[in-house]
């Protein structure tokens, strides 16, 4: 197996790890069986010409977005953004509430207030999860944000998350499962070329501890 490769899945394992946990905390909280899964992560250069961040979504995340962002310092410096579909995320607000599902094709834009709530403490557990786990297990310090929700459709979502000080994206796939309701969405990673190179570089000595 290629270094590239090794690099890719150790980096997968340890979010995979990060996610287990917070769909532990998730679970907890509102007494349901949820389980998260990351199955494939992509490490994208963002300054590319041909780059656009929604060629990298899965196909059923489309139309109106819900995206959960935070963005965090320090040793890394960055910003995460978790991403489902709106009518998605609308099924899973009500799944946490026990309300019931609305039939109307226009119900995934009526979010309350208290819809925001739960999507920015959904966000807050999910990211920082993320970022807390595999940052206590690579020995590097963040500080980070309170989230912040808001509603894209994808043309807006990929001209917001353009920005010039972030050369590069990571991209986690991921499988969300409430109550046999599947959810795919993804967490957009920005991260600064210095960011980049230091994490690459712990990773680097997670391998060679692995198989020295």
């Amino acid at each position: 197996m290629n270094s590239n490769a090794l690099r890719y899945d150790i980096l997968r394992e340890l979010f995979n790890i990060s996610i287990g946990k917070a769909a532990s905390i998730l679970s907890e909280i509102t007494n349901k069986k949820i389980l998260l899964d990351v199955p494939n992560i992509e490490i994208l250069n963002s300054q590319d010409e041909k780059f656009k961040i929604n060629g990298y979504l899965p196909d059923k995340i489309d139309g109106t977005l819900m995206v959960s962002s935070i963005s965090f310092e320090k040793k890394l410096k960055g910003k995460a953004n978790l991403i489902f579909p709106a009518k998605k995320m609308r099924t899973f607000i009500n799944l946490c509430l026990n309300e019931e599902q609305e039939n109307s094709e226009y119900y995934d834009m009526n979010f309350t207030d208290i819809d925001f709530d739960t999507v920015k403490e959904i966000g807050n557990i999910i990211l920082n999860c993320i970022l807390g786990e595999v940052g206590n297990y690579l020995n590097i310090n963040l500080t980070y944000t309170l989230p912040e929700v808001k509603v894209f459709n994808v043309i807006d979502f990929s001209k917001d998350i353009k920005n010039e000080s972030y050369m590069y994206t990571l991209v986690l796939y991921i499988t969300f499962l409430i109550d046999d309701v599947e959810i795919e969405g993804a967490v957009i990673i920005d991260l600064t070329l210095k960011s980049l190179n230091e994490l690459m570089k712990k990773i680097d000595k997670v391998r060679d501890e692995l198989y020295e």
